[in-house]
Parts: C-alpha cells; structure tokens; sequence
C-alpha cells in the first residue's frame, strides 16, 4: 500500500470506516488526458463537449413525503436497510462541488484534477427514495460518467508509472465502478462514446483475466468476481456471458469446469470447506471481505442461468462455515477461534468488511445465515414485530435527517479547485441489498420472528445434535449443551515464515464450548500473522506439542503444515487421527536442531458420550538433547473490551488428592489430577487418564485485531526440571474435556 493514502468522502461512519485512496509515487503530468488508444481519444473528446450547465444540481435537500408512511411493508424494509442504518456524511462530496470542476478544462493541466467515487454517484441517481433530491438527475449521472471516464483514462499511466498499480484486484476495484456508473449513467452518452467506453472496460476486463487470481490479498480477489458479474449485466451476448462466468469459476475453482465441491483450492481460491484461503490456506477475519464481495456478486446475477450452477451453492458453503465457527458466549456475544488462520487472529463473528447491508443480504440468500439478522426466539421481535412499520418510519426519518448535514470534504479539495487525481482500488461499498432486493424478504423474516423459529439461531444455539466433517479439514460437533471444533487441516499450503507466521495448526483442539461457560479454551493467533516469532512459543495460545533442545531452539506441532489425517467421524466411536513429523524446515525454529525425519508426533481425537478425549504422543529414537516437552492448551479468559455485566471473572483449579484448590500461575504442580476452568455460571473440566505435572501460564493480552485475554495451561511431558536430557523415545497424555 502507497504511503499516500487520503480518506475521501464516505458514506458514513459505520458504511467505510476508511474510504481511501492510494496516490502513487507519480502523478499525472501531462498537459492533458491521456489518448493512447482509439477509445480514449473518442472519450477524452466527448469530456470537451461539456458545460458548466450541465453539472448544475439545484436541491440537496431530502424530505420524507407523508403518503410514503402508506408505503408497502417490504418497501420500507428495502429502504431501511439503507436509510435506518446510516451514521454521518452518506452522500458524496462530488455532488457539492462547483459544476466548474467537472469540464475538461478544470479536469486537464500539469496535475490532472478529479473527484473519485464516480458508482457512489450513480447509485444515488438510481435509489428511489421519494424523498431523495439526486434520483434521476442527469447532472447528477454527468457527473458520474465525467469521473469514472477520468479513471479509465487515466489508470494505465498509473500502471506504467507504478507497477505496484498493476493488479488484478485493483483493477476490479476500478472496473466495478466504471461498468455500475456505466449501467445506471450510461444511456446520457452517445452511441460512439458508449462504444468508447465498453471498449475502454473490455481493455482493462483482459488485463485483469490476465493476472486474475494472485492468492496473496485473496479477499480483495474477489471483488474480481463482484465486477465479472456487474459486467454480466452489460455485456449481454452469450459469448461474453460465457467468457465472464468461465473466468469466475476458474478464479474460485482453479478450472472452469470444476464446481464448489470439486474445486481446486491450489490453483484458484475456494475451498469445499466453505471458505477463501489466504496464501492457500483457511482464514476467518479476512474471509468477511470475500464474503461480502461474493455475497454481491451473488445478489448481481441472481437467478441468471449460467451463474445459478455454482454462486449460490458458493455462498452457502462460506455462510455455512462461519455459521459453524460462531460460538455464542453466555453474555450474548459470538466468538469463535483464529488459531489456525493464515493471516488475522480476529475471529469469523468479527470479521470485516460486515456492513449492515450485508447480513440482511446472507439472509436473503441463505437459511445458513438467518441467525446473522439477530433475531432470537422469545426477544422483542423489532421491526419484524407488530410495530415494525413505526419502528422502521422513525429510522428512516432519523436517516434522512443526518443526510441532511451534508458529506465531508475529502482530502485536497477546496472551494478553488477539485482534488488531484489518484487510482482507488478501494471504493465505497454500495449498499447492494436496495439494488438486488429479494422480494417478500421482509414478510419471510417476519414470519420465522413471529413463530420464534431456532432456524433463527446459530448451530450452537439451537437445541440439535451435530457431527460435521467440513471436507476433511474442520471437525464441528454439538451434544446437548456441549461441543467443539477440531482443526486437523490436511494442507495448510504456503507459509509467510518471515519473522514466523500465522496458523498454528497441526492437528489440534481449536475451541471447546458449553452453554454455560461458553468458549473456555479457544485458539488463537499472539499476534500479527508475521510476528507469531519462536522466542514468544511460550505464549502462542494454541493447542500443541512444543518443546526447546539443550540449546533454547524451539519446535512445535502447530508449524506442521501438510500432517496425515484421518477423519472417522461416522463410525463409533466418532475419530480423528492426526501424525506428522517434527524437524523439517516450519516445524521447527531452524533446520537441523532435531532428528529431522525420526521425530513424529500424533493426536487422536475421540468424542465421548460425556465429552471429548484427545490423546497425544511423540515418538523419537531419543538421541535429542531437549530441556523442554509440554502439551499446551488454549484457555480463554474474555476480550479485553469491558462487557456489559463487566469482565469475565474465570477461575482455574487443579484437582489434588480428590480436592480442587486455586491454580498459581508459573508454578509446576506434580500429581495434578484435573483441571477445572469456572467461566460464567459453568465450567470445563480436564481430566487426566494419569495425574501429570501441570504448570498455568501467565495471562497475556493478544496484539493484532482483536485483544483477548489468554493464558495457557501446560502439561509436563519431561520432567527435567529444564536440564538437558535425551528426548523420550514415546511421550503420551491422555485427557478428557468435559463441560459442567
């Protein structure tokens, strides 16, 4: 990302928390637009035949009709989700500016001048809000088109100038808003400058398929397929509606003839599990921005015959598996563990990019994501209740009220002159749900809210059994009041392994949870993805088999990126078994300081009917110096942020002698028979099959996204007392985890 970053005109508070926008080293210096190509000569041409006359908007007022509070329930619902939800400064400053700024001879000089945001624009133009001043303003939609032509013109100087500009996701970032400014703007150009522009978006459409997917920002890959199917509604032939869903199945699949089920995660980015990876590999925060971006595409071509075979079945399987990695907490928040993530230790409950257009969006598309409305059964119903058309009438009102403020200026604009122009590859997110509005959708919800249906609940909220093997990856299950989640990811693919790196997995215990005590040990990343550094192994918070040779180098179980397992899930009793080895080059802290090859561990993970037993072992000829072999589990104690009834207050006890007494921290205690987490009004007991030496961690905050308090309860699997010792040929601890 460029040092120059400006924030611009945003939507509101909540819509961009930064809507930004990257300057390049270089800036345009030419004495006018660039007209390399046929098609910018005809639209540079067509900018001269613009006045000031033209851009002239007389009203910026908003109203709210009084016949509008007659409007159809479903109605209002689809403009609430905009209007009831919207923070401050929601119209683009453009529409402000002097008329002046938008005519070629304000636009060219040494520094080319133009405002951004030209689909925030036209998306004002199109929303049909009785009350809304912009809808169907021909100076308005000018004003759109001027900008985005702006850009097409202008980006591939950009790109020349820096090649950091050159990237597929940047420039369906450019491309999304050019082909939306374009199908709601587009008819006020004439039929040769029409011709311009398409070809202008075509030109940029094979530089993107060129370098289209780069698996490094994966999340901002897919706002590829967003723009792919925004150009689907443009380019209406067949062969061109087969060239742009052939290039989205291979950006998700890796193959246009692969499908979700069968996808190749390697080469494209979707994984059957029901996830985006990040650098090959399963990621919770980040996948909320591929989730928002396919979610829109998805709303785009809805119903569209040749999208319908693989979208929404995408959309399912991703809302699927953030449903299942959503943890309810007893204090009425979600949680959910980030130990095995790639890049960002924020879990799926707090994942980004979640507009408030979003959720209602997952929900029209679907029954995965009829929890995320925050409906729950017995609650006070809303705007789904009797009083809904009152409730969502004083929303509104507020809503257009802070419309009436007025936007921000962005950055570099005066009264004098407009801004200098930049590439922005990060738009404004327009609130899709009002252009692709579900019909019936407000009657649906009401009709589940009313009936208290648990279809409205997340998987562990609901009453249901569960055992679910998520593509051989994920292992969720739910008992009565009890459950868990095992990660045991076959193929953790490329690693960032510079100054560390994020996901520590391995084969390992990522959350365990009960009604009562909600998520009392729950995996997580320390830090950002490329500071989780060897010298803190102490503190990763995680569930692993780790230890330090006679010289301090570490190793540990959750670098091991490709283990073998095995998932036994539809057997009795349910398993799953993971082995890999220990030495090789990310297991360990540097090449060579163990056995490479001769030291293995592996887990079995075997549910229950009271719990979950886990078992792990390491295996080694013994010929290692080492002076430290643990077993480490996760516990949990609350995020830092206060919450309503005040900070979690957990408390840890070892069982000695059959008596439970108050845990010390830092202290190895021999002959621990459990250990009890109170968390809430419940509690998650550890059993052990043999009493061990245990030793609790102190409690840390994590450092990257979301700031948790941690804290790691670990097994002795040496007793060396931290001397040197030959490293045992078999190491095991046997325990069982059970909820109270």
């Amino acid at each position: 990302m460029n040092a120059h970053h400006r924030t611009i005109c945003r939507w509101s508070e909540w819509l961009l928390a930064a809507i930004v926008v990257a300057v390049p080293a270089w800036h345009a210096a030419a004495a006018e637009l660039p007209q390399d190509h046929p098609w910018q000569k005809v639209l540079r041409d067509h900018l001269a035949t613009y006045r000031e006359s033209d851009f002239v908007i007389a009203n910026h007022t908003f109203t709210l009709p009084d016949e509008y509070a007659k409007a159809e329930l479903d109605r209002l619902y689809r403009d609430w989700i905009v209007l009831g939800n919207l923070g401050r400064e929601p119209t683009p400053a453009a529409f402000h500016a002097d008329p002046a700024f938008f005519t070629l001879q304000r636009i060219d000089g040494a520094e080319i001048r133009c405002f951004p945001e030209p689909a925030s624009l036209a998306w004002w133009t199109q929303f049909d809000f009785p009350g809304n001043p912009y809808f169907e303003s021909k100076p308005g939609m000018r004003r759109a088109l001027v900008i985005a032509i702006v850009d097409m013109l202008m980006l591939e100087s950009a790109q020349i100038a820096d090649s950091r500009n050159l990237k597929a996701d940047f420039m369906a970032a450019n491309l999304g808003t050019w082909a939306y400014t374009y199908k709601h703007a587009g008819a006020l150009l004439p039929p040769e400058v029409q011709q311009a522009y398409r070809e202008g978006m075509l030109y940029f459409l094979t530089k993107m398929e060129r370098l289209a997917p780069r698996d490094q920002n994966t999340n901002m890959d897919m706002r590829e397929i967003a723009t792919l199917a925004e150009l689907s509604t443009i380019f209406i032939d067949s062969k061109m509606q087969r060239r742009l869903v052939r290039e989205a199945r291979r950006i998700l699949f890796g193959d246009p003839d692969r499908e979700p089920s069968t996808s190749d995660p390697r080469r494209g980015t979707f994984h059957p599990a029901g996830y985006i990876g990040e650098e090959d590999g399963p990621e919770t925060s980040y996948n909320g921005i591929s989730l928002y971006h396919l979610v829109e595409a998805a709303m785009i071509v809805r119903a569209h015959p040749l999208w319908e075979g693989f979208m929404p079945e995408v959309v399912a399987r991703m809302a699927r598996f953030k449903a299942y990695n959503t943890f309810p907490e007893p204090d009425g928040r979600f949680d959910g563990p980030s130990s095995w993530s790639k890049r960002t230790n924020a879990p799926y409950a707090n994942d980004q990019r979640d507009r408030p257009w979003r959720r209602y969006a997952e929900a029209m598309l679907t029954e995965e994501s009829l929890y995320r409305l925050g409906i729950k059964p017995g609650s006070d119903l809303g705007i789904y209740g009797p009083n809904g058309r009152e409730l969502m009438l004083a929303d509104i009102r507020r809503g257009v009220q802070r419309l009436n403020r007025g936007p921000k200026r962005p950055e570099g604009w005066s009264h004098t002159q407009p801004p200098v122009w930049a590439e922005n590859h990060w738009p404004a997110d327009l609130p899709f749900t009002w252009d692709h509005y579900v019909p019936d959708s407000y009657l649906h919800f009401s009709q589940l809210a009313v009936a208290r249906s648990p279809r409205l609940l997340a998987p562990y909220e609901k009453a249901e059994r569960f055992n679910i093997n998520f593509d051989g990856e994920f292992w969720s299950l739910k008992e009565g009041d009890w459950g868990f989640q095992v990660e045991a990811v076959p193929h953790m693919g490329r690693g960032y392994d510079v100054n560390g790196s994020g996901a520590l997995a391995g084969g390992s215990l990522a959350a365990f949870w009960t009604r009562q005590a909600g998520t009392a040990l729950l995996g997580r990343l320390p830090d950002k993805w490329n500071y989780v550094t060897w010298d803190k192994i102490d503190r990763w918070p995680t569930h692993h088999l780790w230890g330090r040779t006679a010289e301090g180098a570490a190793f540990s179980s959750a670098r091991q990126r490709e283990p073998w397992v095995r998932f036994d899930i539809e057997n009795q009793p349910p398993q799953v078994f993971v082995m890999a080895g220990l030495g090789g080059q990310r297991t360990v802290e540097k090449p060579g300081i163990i056995e490479g090859g001769y030291v293995h561990y592996r887990r079995t993970f075997t549910k229950k009917a009271d719990g979950l037993e886990i078992e792990s072992e390491l295996l080694s000829r013994g010929t290692d110096q080492v002076r430290e072999l643990w077993e480490t589990l996760p516990i949990f104690l609350g995020p830092t942020q206060r919450r309503r009834d005040g900070n979690v207050q957990v408390l840890i006890e070892f069982r000695l002698d059959d008596n439970w007494q108050a845990a010390p921290v830092g202290e190895l205690i021999a002959d621990v028979q459990a250990v009890r987490i109170r968390r809430f009004q419940g509690s998650v007991t550890i059993e052990f099959a043999q009493p061990q030496r245990v030793r609790l961690g102190e409690p840390f905050v994590t450092a990257y996204q979301k700031r948790d308090q941690m804290q790691t309860l670990n097994i002795d699997l040496l007793g060396a007392a931290g001397k040197a010792v030959p490293m045992p040929a078999q190491a095991a601890v046997r325990y069982t985890i059970r909820g109270q």
